[in-house]
């Protein structure tokens, strides 16, 4: 049967409907395919209040805060995703079942959501460089143009003259302003302005997909220090928004309830195959002239193996292995804090490691309120009632340093596929095993980030490693690869799967490095990029 579609797009994540929103700026038609599990029960119930407020007079809220069945109550230790509060787990809803792993060493985190991970991600919008985007494969001019239209859809609020600055926004020409922020990042910038300044270490405000401004119907952040828990206002990007305002479009339309398995092509153009898994694996087909793989990194490499077939065979897979530091910020105890403030990240901090400068560690700095204190009491070796008086204590000087290392293609670290049959997404089998060598060159790299911490009256010790998949950044598992390659698996510069004609992966499967900072801007960028090259192979002006 003859395609109707001019592109199919797989997956509704940051990725999807930036592709998806390019290809139709082209004039393509656009079907979107997705399972998109959502939150029917907590969204609506929320009010739109400050947290404080909320704790004072809400008699509802252990519905969301601790979750109709107790969800929100943490058993066991830290672990991937312990920052998914009730309202946001829909977001990893049959993940588990419907996209099977099998691993010892790497337990990621997937979705199936309406955004995918991009409906609960913190936000953090950075840009890279010319020379990281060269080292991930994306060699071609004008790839600011694509990171500015993407911040000119999301709003991205970011400072201009800080020391991070150059290294954050770097490619961006506009942005909001940079968004206020709370009592201890105003110490630890004062405290960092005033020091003396170290070459290998700077810190300066986060840039934030955040409004601080109102953008068309969504409105600037209202500091409500609810954002692990609500959309206020829809300050937050979350890619539903955009995926709202295409369903509002000619050319556009999207089918939920559907699970991508694997494709065929034709000289007609590309099948997909796939199942409706909340209805007994009904099994359904879509055709259409182009096929745009924008599952995730993880799932679009199982898409293409498991259609070529090739269980077993080894993909490369790369990950930002995550740290936690929690600090306390001396200068801070016992001083309280300003209740309005948004929860996100508030500074970003980087270091130049001084064997490879060009390895940037990223760091995120938080401070804890929202997230409840019954949390850190459970982490405190004390009696209940003693824990619960220390993180009174200090909770207001309580800082959590997030650090980011970037990561390189490591023949110990890898996919592959067990083939399922028919009947579903074939199980994903991975493997991740830093050398030594490589653990300790990083531990050697948090340690002198801790003495620069210390510089600033940032105080701590403990380094928590969740698990080797705990930054849930994950990339390079098709890689772009140099023209005349004989592996065919990977992409050709445009993004096209190579071996094919009508295939594309607008995802980060593509990158062969991962830089340290948060990936998720240049998710979208890469999108629109390689939707422009599906869009001019069919014939549409780019």
């Amino acid at each position: 049967m003859m395609a109707t579609d001019d592109a199919l797009v797989v997956g509704s994540g940051p990725a999807g409907v930036m592709a998806a929103a390019a290809l139709l700026d082209q004039g393509c038609r656009v079907h979107l395919v997705h399972v998109g599990y959502d939150d029917d029960v907590y969204r609506a119930r929320i009010p739109d209040e400050p947290f404080a407020k909320i704790r004072e007079t809400d008699a509802n809220q252990a519905h969301y805060f601790l979750g109709a069945d107790m969800e929100g109550v943490p058993s066991g230790s830290v672990r991937i995703g312990s920052q998914l509060t009730p309202p946001r787990q829909f977001t990893v809803r049959n993940a588990d079942k419907y996209l099977p792993v099998e691993s010892n060493s790497f337990e990621p985190m997937q979705s199936l959501a309406v955004g995918g991970l991009g409906a609960a991600w913190g936000a953090a919008a950075y840009t890279y460089s010319n020379a990281e985007l060269q080292r991930m494969g994306i060699g071609e001019t004008g790839f600011s143009d694509q990171y500015q239209q993407v911040a000119d859809i999301i709003g991205i609020s970011a400072a201009r003259d800080d020391d991070t600055s150059p290294d954050c926004i770097g490619q961006l020409a506009r942005t909001q302003p940079p968004l206020e922020i709370d009592s201890n990042a105003e110490a630890l910038l004062d405290k960092y302005a005033r020091g003396k300044r170290s070459s290998r270490f700077k810190l300066g405000r986060i840039p934030l997909a955040i409004l601080s401004q109102d953008l068309g119907a969504r409105q600037a952040n209202p500091y409500f220090d609810m954002d692990f828990w609500s959309d206020s206002r829809q300050s937050i990007y979350r890619p539903r928004y955009t995926l709202a305002d295409l369903q509002q479009r000619p050319g556009f339309r999207c089918t939920s309830g559907t699970l991508a398995t694997a494709f065929t092509e034709s000289i007609d153009g590309v099948t997909l195959h796939g199942i409706r898994p909340d209805e007994g694996g009904q099994s359904v087909t879509h055709q259409a002239k182009r096929l745009i793989l924008a599952a995730g990194a993880l799932n679009s490499a199982r898409i293409v193996l498991a259609s070529r077939r090739q269980a077993g065979v080894h993909a490369p897979v790369l990950c930002n292995p995550y740290t936690y530091m929690p600090c306390i910020l001396a200068s801070r105890l016992g001083r309280g804090s300003r209740p309005a403030r948004h929860s996100m990240a508030q500074l970003a901090g980087l270091f130049a490691p001084a064997e490879a400068p060009d390895d940037l560690v990223s760091l995120q700095f938080y401070s804890y309120r929202s997230l409840l204190a019954f949390k850190l009491v459970k982490e405190i070796p004390l009696h209940p009632w003693a824990g619960l008086q220390c993180v009174r204590l200090l909770i207001d000087s309580l800082v959590i340093v997030g650090v980011h290392h970037p990561d390189s293609p490591n023949p110990l670290n890898w996919l592959s596929v067990r083939d399922a049959g028919s009947g579903g997404a074939w199980p994903l089998v991975l493997q991740y095993a830093p050398s030594t060598q490589l653990q300790q060159a990083r531990a050697s790299r948090e340690r002198a980030i801790l003495l620069e911490l210390a510089k600033l009256g940032c105080l701590g010790g403990a380094r928590l490693r969740p698990g080797h998949a705990s930054s849930i950044h994950y990339a390079g598992t098709i890689p772009h690869l140099e023209p005349g390659s004989e592996d065919r698996h990977g992409l050709d510069p445009q993004g096209r799967l190579l071996g094919t004609s009508s295939v594309y992966v607008a995802d980060n499967a593509g990158w062969n490095f991962l830089p340290a900072k948060g990936l998720t801007l240049t998710i979208m960028a890469n999108a629109r990029r390689i939707a422009a090259h599906a869009a001019h192979s069919l014939g549409h002006a780019q």
